[in-house]
């Protein structure tokens, strides 16, 4: 029996999917790398530094135990593993990997728009929220409740580096993990380049490959010299004029993160993604990939 995608099939589509920037000033840059072995440990430090550098992140240096992951995907898994028995809690228009693990895994998933957080829930929300670019809908009420009834919470910060968020309070304990890579601030999607900061010292696979440094030297390499030529608002920073111009053109609202423009006229219902917005990523029409008459 075929099983029905979780999401609509749009990365084929000129603005599916999301995807980086092939900016010409980083592909540049990485084709003139001698590649070498980096350090991991010192990576890592950089990195949780590099991210929130300049933005008021309150409670970020309460996740003590930090760990390389192969972009936030290999974090996700780990995640997922510790908390199988438990029911997920999505948003609608979230990231499809997480819907098509709650499809596919757990016994048991409900949108977090269907009801009530309760014990025995698991929750993991995109912040920038994969839909919008922007902070989930509800984002502080629903950490309360998790809050309240002990429900354990991943964030997502994938997108954190190409938006224009500047304020975070993760002084929630519920908060246990936070994730977040380099593949959309920089055409490094291959090289699987993240970090898992997790609030409480939890014993994984994970952590085991991170002590052994079974990771992948080149890529802990790469990210170093990146984070160490590029600040963390550069992307931002210099794509922000032309995403206003492709929005005003196409008929847009611009999204928080600086590749997406949101349709909510029902302009271009091809790119819904199951809610009233409909997502449209620029970058491979911004960098000549994809050519769009």
């Amino acid at each position: 029996m075929t099983q029905q995608q979780v999401l609509p099939p749009l990365r084929d589509k000129p603005y599916g999917g999301a995807w980086s920037i092939h900016d010409p000033e980083t592909i540049q840059f990485l084709q003139e790398l001698d590649y070498q072995h980096g350090n991991r440990t010192d990576f890592i430090h950089s990195y949780k530094d590099w991210f929130s550098e300049n933005k008021k992140f309150k409670g970020l240096d309460d996740f003590k135990h930090s760990d390389y992951s192969a972009g936030t995907t290999e974090t996700f898994h780990m995640f997922y593993i510790r908390h199988i028995d438990k029911r997920l809690r999505l948003y609608e228009g979230e990231y499809f990997y997480h819907h098509m693990m709650a499809r596919n895994y757990f016994k048991e998933s409900k949108l977090i728009k269907d009801g009530d957080i309760e014990k025995g829930d698991v929750v993991v929300m995109s912040c920038p929220f994969s839909n919008t670019g922007n902070l989930p809908t509800d984002f502080y009420d629903v950490l309360k409740k998790c809050e309240q009834h002990q429900v354990p919470v991943m964030l997502d910060l994938a997108y954190i580096n190409i938006s224009n968020i500047e304020e975070l309070d993760l002084n929630y304990d519920c908060i246990t993990t936070v994730t977040t890579s380099l593949s959309k601030v920089f055409p490094v999607e291959h090289h699987r380049i993240g970090l898992r900061l997790e609030r409480n010292f939890y014993d994984d696979a994970m952590v085991a490959y991170n002590q052994n440094d079974y990771v992948n030297l080149n890529s802990v390499y790469v990210g170093q010299k990146l984070i160490e030529k590029f600040n963390n608002n550069w992307l931002h920073n210099k794509y922000k004029d032309l995403q206003t111009e492709t929005c005003l053109r196409l008929g847009l609202q611009t999204s928080p993160c600086v590749i997406f423009g949101l349709d909510t006229n029902e302009k271009f219902p091809e790119y819904k993604r199951g809610t009233s917005v409909n997502r449209l990523c620029f970058s491979k029409t911004w960098d000549n990939r994809i050519n769009v008459t």
